[in-house]
């Protein structure tokens, strides 16, 4: 395995104007692969990477665009022939400056508020933003209703295949016990998108285009040894509202804690809007997005579709405990924080 690997890292990187001394696998998973390579110009960092030259384009088109709006993120190297990709038997593979840094802890609220600033900052320098190709790999902005309801529907059939069952699991009757708590928060956060500042607002993202990491998390930063937060992975970027990046770093944050918290919530916002100020409006379709019961929907798609086969029983059950803990406790602090949305404002 690893003489094959070295093969063909070694003729990836003869394309480049490099000298190879040591390889590193990092992270092997079939159709991604990151290595390590020690070379003349220092540490680099190639990726097998799992898509088409289109969507390559785009990425390499995108990590310009936001370096060059003060975005810190790895560099892609070109080949001798000025190419951003080599492409291996049918496969691809890109080249990334290497930046050593250490991974933000959300516990160190410092580091926490670090991390929305960044995101708010990634936002921002992504607006205006084309695809070289004229397409985009991904624009989730026009999908938002669908797939809330395609969720909702998923959510629904389960809880009805369950309740029917003869011989139910610990997981069935603790998903059945708050199921339609959690679809009546569908129906509530389906209802508060029927506004038309959430339909006005995807007609201008339409035009002038920002897009969303989808991971901005902690696995995927690092603060420099320059003290700037850096951000990787550009794998999954897709034109959408700020808001999907925001739900998902709460969520995130929130489900740590087993619980929303309401005081942390508006430190985080707070931090969010010094940098790319949003309307009271624009927080309302945030809230909305929050509504949704997002950690149940995963948690129990992983579940009823096997997604995690290595999980026994026992976690799937005590993820969900944590998760239905955590989705029970957020509608009075978004009650609240709708009513406080006049403090976060103010920051902008």
């Amino acid at each position: 395995m690893d003489t094959i690997f070295s093969e063909v890292v070694k003729k990836v990187i003869s394309h480049y104007p490099l000298e190879m001394k040591n390889i590193y696998l990092l992270s092997y998973k079939g159709k991604k692969a990151v290595w390590s390579i020690e070379t003349d110009i220092g540490e680099v960092i190639m990726k097998k990477v799992p898509f088409a030259e289109d969507h390559i384009s785009f990425m390499i088109h995108a990590i310009d665009y936001l370096r060059n709006n003060g975005i810190h993120t790895p560099g892609v190297l070109k080949t001798r022939t000025g190419e951003g990709f080599v492409k291996l038997d049918g496969e691809y593979f890109v080249v990334f400056e290497a930046v050593h840094g250490r991974q933000p802890e959300y516990k160190h609220e410092n580091e926490l508020l670090m991390i929305l600033r960044g995101m708010a900052s990634f936002h921002k320098a992504s607006k205006g933003i084309e695809s070289p190709t004229g397409k985009f790999p991904s624009f989730l902005l026009l999908e938002w209703k669908s797939d809330l309801q395609r969720r909702y529907e998923r959510l629904l059939s389960w809880k009805e295949q369950r309740s029917q069952v003869e011989e139910q699991s610990e997981f069935d009757k603790k998903f059945l016990a708050h199921a339609d708590t959690f679809l009546q928060q569908c129906q509530t956060a389906l209802s508060m998108l029927d506004n038309p500042v959430f339909d006005q607002w995807v007609e201008e993202t339409k035009k002038t285009k920002t897009l969303c990491h989808q991971d901005f998390a902690a696995g995927n930063l690092a603060i420099g040894s320059d003290d700037h937060l850096y951000v990787y992975d550009m794998d999954s970027l897709t034109v959408d509202l700020p808001v999907r990046d925001m739900r998902k770093i709460l969520n995130k944050v929130m489900k740590k804690r087993k619980a929303w918290d309401i005081e942390l919530m508006m430190k985080m916002m707070k931090a969010y809007q010094e940098v790319n100020p949003l309307t009271k409006d624009q927080f309302a379709i945030l809230a909305a997005d929050i509504q949704f019961p997002h950690l149940i929907y995963g948690q129990v798609s992983k579940y009823y579709e096997n997604r995690e086969p290595k999980w026994t029983a026992q976690k799937h059950i005590s993820k969900l405990s944590d998760m239905i803990a955590t989705e029970l406790s957020k509608d009075a602090v978004l009650q609240e924080f709708l009513t406080r949305l006049d403090e976060v404002i103010k920051h902008g």
